[in-house]
């Protein structure tokens, strides 16, 4: 049960994650349902997180309560809930809802028991993470690479903006794929964005790269 209103989207939030997990495995695709979630989720939450009615997952006030069941709150709670899996891996994640249940069972609970349990769980630092529950807005991240030949090594920079005034944590999952066969030569991997720009080195490669970006919509930017 949740403490009060304003913790909505940890219920919500954790439904709707788990419904698409659900119907991912219901259709023996989770590639097809992702894209029709994030289609869903760019068409209608990018929309209101860039109008007039934008507000973060865990609104700091209301008018009516009826102002609460909205996109964000919804689709853009469950993909907060998706990025903890994402930041932790599926066991991680796992291991961070088995003590959540374990602390708070029967029990009434905010967004901040959640975060916790996930990071005590992994015996990780979330605070950072924390700030997408008070951000309002779409976040932006931009990239830019340089390959080396001499060394070679792969360069790549990303760098983000949004209405938080501090980073948030926003996890990028990456491949790497070679410029001229089109194969891929680094594997998905989760890099996590914490700064306002930061630069990634993959180094130990053949030839020159081209970066596959946010794969599986890693984040809501």
């Amino acid at each position: 049960t949740c403490r009060d209103w304003f913790q909505l989207t940890l219920k919500e939030g954790l439904t709707v994650y788990r419904d698409q997990e659900f119907s991912g495995d219901m259709m023996q695709s989770h590639a097809v349902k992702r894209i029709e979630d994030v289609s869903s989720l760019r068409g209608r939450q990018f929309a209101e997180d860039a109008g007039p009615m934008s507000h973060p997952v865990r609104p700091d006030s209301y008018i009516s309560m009826d102002n609460f069941y909205t996109a964000t709150v919804y689709s853009k709670g469950a993909e907060v809930v998706r990025m903890y899996r994402t930041l932790l891996g599926k066991d991680g994640f796992r291991k961070g809802m088995d003590l959540y249940f374990e602390r708070h069972d029967g029990n009434a609970v905010t967004c901040d028991d959640f975060l916790s349990a996930m990071g005590d769980a992994n015996g990780v630092d979330l605070s950072q993470f924390s700030r997408w529950y008070q951000t309002n807005g779409t976040p932006t991240v931009k990239y830019s690479s340089k390959y080396d030949d001499e060394t070679k090594t792969f360069y790549l920079t990303l760098s983000q903006e949004s209405n938080s005034e501090d980073p948030l944590l926003i996890p990028i999952s990456v491949g790497l794929l070679d410029k001229a066969s089109g194969e891929e030569v680094v594997a998905t991997k989760v890099l996590e964005l914490k700064e306002k720009e930061q630069t990634f080195e993959f180094d130990g490669l053949k030839g020159d790269v081209l970066p596959s970006l946010l794969r599986g919509f890693s984040a809501p930017v």
